[in-house]
C-alpha cells in the first residue's frame, strides 16, 4: 500500500496520531477536572474555575466525539482500499515462503527477507499499474 498508494498510508498515520493526540487531550481534561474537585473545598457549585473548566471541557470533548466519529468512518474506506491489496501480499508470502524453501534443496539457494523485499519492491515499480488485484 505505502508504494502503490502513499497517500492512503499517509492519511492513514495522520488519523493515528491525530487520535492518539485527541485522546491524550480527553485525559488531560478529565484530569484536570478531577484535580479541581479534589482540591475545592465547600460547595463544588460556588467554584466559577470549577464550573467554567466542566463547561469548556464538555464544549472540548463534543468537538472531539464528533471528529473520533468522522475518523472511524474515514478509517473504515481506508482499510476498505487496503483489503483489496491482500491478494498480491499472499502471492507474494507464497513465492517469498517457496524461496526460503530452497535452501533445504541446495544451501546456495539461501535468500534474505532484504533481498526479497528490494526484488519485490522492483517487480512492482516495473509492472504495469492494475486496478484488478485478483489477475
Amino acid at each position: 500500500v505505502a508504494r502503490e498508494r502513499p497517500d492512503l498510508e499517509e492519511q492513514k498515520n495522520q488519523m493515528v496520531v491525530q487520535n492518539a493526540k485527541m485522546n491524550a487531550q480527553l485525559k488531560g481534561i478529565e484530569d484536570e477536572i478531577l484535580r479541581l474537585l479534589a482540591s475545592s473545598e465547600g460547595d463544588v457549585l460556588a467554584d466559577d474555575t470549577l464550573i467554567t473548566t466542566i463547561s469548556s471541557s464538555k464544549t472540548v470533548a463534543t468537538d472531539i466525539a464528533q471528529k473520533q466519529e468522522e475518523a472511524k468512518v474515514m478509517e473504515v474506506d481506508i482499510d476498505k482500499a487496503r483489503e483489496t491489496y491482500r491478494p498480491v501480499a499472499y502471492h507474494a508470502s507464497v513465492l517469498f515462503f517457496g524461496i526460503v524453501e530452497m535452501a533445504q534443496i541446495d544451501p546456495m539457494y539461501q535468500f534474505s527477507l532484504q533481498w526479497y523485499q528490494t526484488l519485490f519492491g522492483l517487480a512492482v515499480d516495473s509492472a504495469p499499474k492494475c486496478d484488478d488485484f485478483e489477475e
